[in-house]
């Protein structure tokens, strides 16, 4: 009768292996082999030189432990699927809504009069929004004195149809920096990129932008 050796250094590696992510078979089968190799060694084992069971025991221990931990992170993947879906599901009634995004550029339809907000981190001595068409030539200008609100609301007169640039000083002494004003856009339509990444908000008159990067959403009331 042939005899099966009695080294369990195979299984070891193969346990090693698995855990490492270096095998290309799962932990439940992995499992199976080793209890398969488990009875035949028992089986076939020397009388005179029996085997150790509490080797066999460490192993399974171990095969079962990567199991648990292999099923885990299936599971975990399952709910990231599924919450992109409801994600990619909810995002779709977003069409026809106003959301409120930050915005440097433009193209205006005519006789629009865009709204929106300037987002502030503190008091201002002065802050200033100027509309400007693509040669730099200011169009619109509004002005602030003493800001101490988070938020200023805005709305341009009138606008050409023609594409413009915002930009917004905020004034504290002699320091004069730079901030984006936030505009109210309508949701014209929701994509999915191809490649993956995230939801696409199709917006009037400035392009797609992330949905993360939307601020606040409302009912569009025109």
């Amino acid at each position: 009768m042939s005899a099966i050796t009695n080294d369990s250094s195979s299984i070891s590696s193969s346990a090693s292996g698995l855990t490492s992510g270096t095998s290309t078979n799962s932990a439940f089968g992995l499992k199976n082999e080793f209890l398969e190799m488990m009875v035949a060694q028992i089986q076939n084992q020397d009388p005179l030189n029996p085997l150790d069971g509490t080797e066999y025991v460490s192993q399974l221990a171990e095969f079962s432990m990567v199991e648990g931990i292999e099923y885990l992170r299936s599971g975990q993947t399952e709910q990231a699927d599924l919450m992109y879906t409801q994600q990619v599901l909810q995002s779709t009634s977003l069409i026809g809504k106003d959301v409120l995004v930050p915005a440097s550029s433009l193209a205006a339809q005519q006789g629009e009069k865009p709204q929106g907000v300037i987002k502030l981190d503190g008091s201002a001595d002065k802050v200033v929004l100027k509309i400007k068409d693509l040669n730099g030539q200011v169009i619109q200008e509004q002005d602030w004195q003493y800001v101490s609100q988070d938020e200023i609301a805005f709305e341009l007169d009138e606008l050409d149809e023609n594409s413009y640039l915002f930009e917004v000083e905020v004034h504290n002494g002699e320091n004069i920096s730079s901030q984006t004003p936030w505009l109210h856009r309508n949701v014209e339509k929701v994509s999915l990129p191809s490649s993956g990444g995230d939801i696409q908000l199709a917006l009037t008159g400035m392009g797609s932008v992330s949905l993360f990067s939307v601020s606040e959403f409302s009912q569009n009331n025109s």
